[in-house]
């Protein structure tokens, strides 16, 4: 457990992360959770055999002993990445690792196959969680979980053919609002995003606000996603019903921050992200909303002090964020954008697209000024 909360103490997983259809809330993203700051407390009793997790003044885990039952092991290790993905503390990573280690091969159903991609998947182990899908695909498990999964991993990794084809095997479990979203998602990169926002939107309007409400979470961050990709003028307004709709998706208030931030409306950032700063991604839209203000020293020298960490571990998982705050916060263009391309090895959502110009373009800049 401790080997898992030293890898990701500074992780924010869009991920987050591969819970959505987990606990049927929340949207994943490869860049989704963060944690370096805050979180919950740990309390260790005097027994030394039980460590538990206390989340304010409430208990919120406990481990499981050495009696447990594999499927009591699972649950704990739901209960934790449940845990992880609200409070973006990776102790909880550590937890659910521990908890899906006790379970012995010969007892391990595609559940636990399962909850450890979601894991891997947080720490941005994209090849290992693939791997555990592949061995749910072996067991003549697949469902529509487990393909939804597969295909935001292979999708948010740059692999469209594999995204491709999870996406056409959903068509089996006939809800037509995932197919139209990774379908139309997947139109908006290797096609025409405006054609891909008003197939998606026409699809949503078929669907209707009482359908599947899971599916209609994921339907209206994709539609978001794609008009920011589009360059539409709803894109704000999207975001914000996208957060409307799932209050507690760190990965939606993240991308919401992004689009104020570059419309300037630096309070609206500051008001999105109070009490998010161990979420990097919103850490760093706060820190440089307040470098906009006049404000953030403290801010910017507690983040810079996090990723120096991060850097003499190693660890540096969550490159975007990083990239943003060289960029922007640091003002150093050279190694944001050495960054930026590190990041663009592994994941290339919008964002990252967006970052990855971005630095390209200031080198540029601070080449023709010098």
């Amino acid at each position: 457990m401790q080997e898992i909360a030293r890898r990701c103490i500074h992780c924010h997983a869009i991920f987050f992360a591969a819970l959505f259809f987990i606990i049927f809330s929340g949207r994943l993203s490869a860049d989704y959770l963060d944690s370096g700051i805050g979180g919950p407390e740990v309390y260790q009793p005097s027994d030394d055999e039980t460590i538990v997790f206390l989340l304010g003044s409430s208990l919120a885990i406990a481990a499981s002993d050495s009696n447990s039952t594999p499927q009591q092991h699972l649950d704990a290790a739901r209960q934790a990445l449940v845990l992880f993905r609200d409070t973006a503390n990776p102790r909880f990573l550590g937890a659910a690792e521990r908890e899906l280690a006790a379970i012995p091969n010969a007892e391990r159903s595609a559940q636990f196959y399962a909850y450890r991609a979601s894991l891997r998947q947080s720490l941005h182990l994209f090849d290992d969680a693939i791997a555990d899908l592949n061995t749910i695909s072996d067991m003549k498990a697949d469902n529509l979980e487990s393909l939804m999964m597969r295909f935001t991993i292979t999708f948010v990794t740059g692999n469209y053919q594999a995204a491709g084809q999870a996406c056409s095997a959903l068509k089996k479990y006939g809800n037509n609002l995932y197919v139209a979203s990774c379908t139309q998602q997947l139109q908006a990169v290797t096609g025409d995003a405006n054609t891909a926002y008003s197939e998606l939107k026409h699809a949503m309007a078929e669907f209707g606000v009482f359908g599947d409400r899971p599916a209609l979470i994921w339907a209206s961050g994709t539609l978001a996603d794609i008009a920011e990709r589009a360059g539409r003028e709803d894109t704000l307004g999207l975001w914000q019903l996208a957060l409307q709709l799932n209050r507690d998706d760190l990965y939606t208030r993240a991308r919401l921050a992004s689009v104020l931030l570059n419309q300037g409306d630096y309070q609206q950032v500051i008001s999105l992200t109070e009490d998010y700063l161990a979420v990097d991604a919103l850490a760093v839209s706060r820190a440089i909303a307040q470098q906009h203000l006049g404000e953030g020293a403290a801010l910017t020298r507690i983040l810079r002090e996090r990723f120096d960490e991060a850097l003499w571990r190693g660890e540096i998982v969550h490159k975007r964020a990083y990239a943003q705050f060289l960029l922007d916060v640091q003002h150093q263009p050279q190694a944001a954008l050495a960054m930026a391309e590190k990041n663009w090895e592994h994941q290339r959502e919008w964002p990252d697209v967006v970052i990855l110009l971005r630095a390209r373009e200031a080198v540029k800049t601070n080449r023709l000024v010098q």
